[in-house]
């Protein structure tokens, strides 16, 4: 029983990791900041400018922000090889249980 709950956790552990990923924007690196383009009218001169501001917004991504280890378990890469080795040794115990 305890196999086959760990099974299903690791599957809701990829749809919603997935459903998240994807909702954020579906980017191949984390970010941990969020770009603001705000586009300034000069009145005097008429002419236009484009102001950049980064402002702190975590966006999940299939990799980590940096190659720290502390950064690893931060992307949906870290959710997904997690969920698929609970997975596959919950499979091979419930194998091994069976025989």
């Amino acid at each position: 029983m305890l196999w086959r709950t760990l099974i299903i956790v690791g599957i809701l552990a990829i749809l919603i990791g997935g459903a998240v990923w994807i909702n954020d924007g579906m980017h191949i690196y984390s970010k941990d900041k969020e770009e603001v383009v705000t586009i300034v009218k000069d009145e005097l001169f008429g002419t236009t400018r484009r102001e950049v501001a980064y402002i702190p917004s975590f966006k999940f991504g299939l990799l980590p922000l940096d190659s720290t280890i502390a950064a690893t378990p931060v992307s949906y890469g870290f959710v997904l090889g997690t969920s698929v080795v609970l997975i596959a040794f919950s499979w091979w115990k419930l194998r091994r249980k069976a025989s």
